[in-house]
């Protein structure tokens, strides 16, 4: 546990949790006007300029917005304030780019709207912490020779054949640049939220195949030869939860 002192030097993108996860890291992409249903205050969606500019490697494909899905094992993922470490957990959550306007500045952030989880002692604390997180208890993850799936009844079917697997240097570049953006949420409380997101330590990554079925809201997103993946072992940190003045105050400057 932090001493009050400790406390009192933390600056607000220091790390609040940290922890290793083991993902497939899942792009593809999500009609504009379904994600324009689900954008809140102040968000909108980028212009084809800013997606090209800031990333490159993604096709712009008419009526769509390239997201990123993670798959997750979580695992060693600990809260730094009281020194809490969890039980290992499965986790899946998404990013979608999106602008978000505040009185004429314009900043590209990644908006997380929901995450899903297995346990419920993690969902009530990330509901704590502003993030909006479902308990599903029925979350499985199966793995045998030959598949890696994750399944919500009625909700989410992903699997990823493991002849599929083939080496690579690093993960795919839309996947990296996404935590580069302050992370976005939307909370429980009516309050948007701005997170620091660093992944890093990357290890053992490959690219996949992945077979998706995916029931959100009104849209139902199945992958396509559009649809890229990548697997891969890698420690992550976020930040404490802040408000957008706090977050780019410029007394507060993100280290990138």
């Amino acid at each position: 546990m932090l001493t009050f002192k400790e406390y009192r030097n933390l600056k607000p993108h220091d790390p609040f949790m940290s922890g290793d996860n083991v993902s497939f890291f899942v792009g593809g992409y999500f009609p504009k006007a379904d994600l324009m249903k689900s954008l809140r205050r102040r968000m909108s969606i980028p212009s084809d300029e800013v997606m090209t500019r800031e990333f490159p490697t993604v096709k712009q494909r008419k009526g769509m917005i390239p997201f990123l899905t993670l798959y997750s094992r979580c695992n060693n993922v600990r809260e730094h304030i009281f020194d809490i470490v969890v039980r290992p957990y499965l986790e899946i959550n998404f990013f979608f780019p999106v602008t978000y306007t505040y009185k004429g500045e314009e900043h590209l952030c990644s908006f997380m709207p929901l995450l899903y989880l297995d346990r419920l002692f993690h969902t009530i604390a990330g509901c704590l912490l502003g993030l909006r997180k479902q308990f599903h208890p029925n979350l499985k993850f199966t793995e045998t020779d030959t598949l890696c799936s994750f399944g919500i009844e009625n909700i989410l079917s992903a699997s990823f054949p493991e002849d599929s697997m083939k080496e690579v240097e690093q993960i795919d570049p839309f996947s990296a640049q996404i935590f580069t953006k302050p992370t976005l949420t939307y909370s429980y409380f009516h309050q948007t939220d701005f997170y620091t997101t660093k992944v890093f330590n990357f290890k053992k990554v490959h690219k996949a195949s992945a077979h998706i079925e995916w029931k959100y809201k009104d849209t139902v997103i199945k992958s396509d030869e559009h649809t890229f993946c990548n697997f891969a072992e890698y420690s992550f940190t976020t930040s404490q939860a802040m408000s957008y003045k706090k977050y780019f105050h410029p007394k507060y400057p993100v280290e990138v």
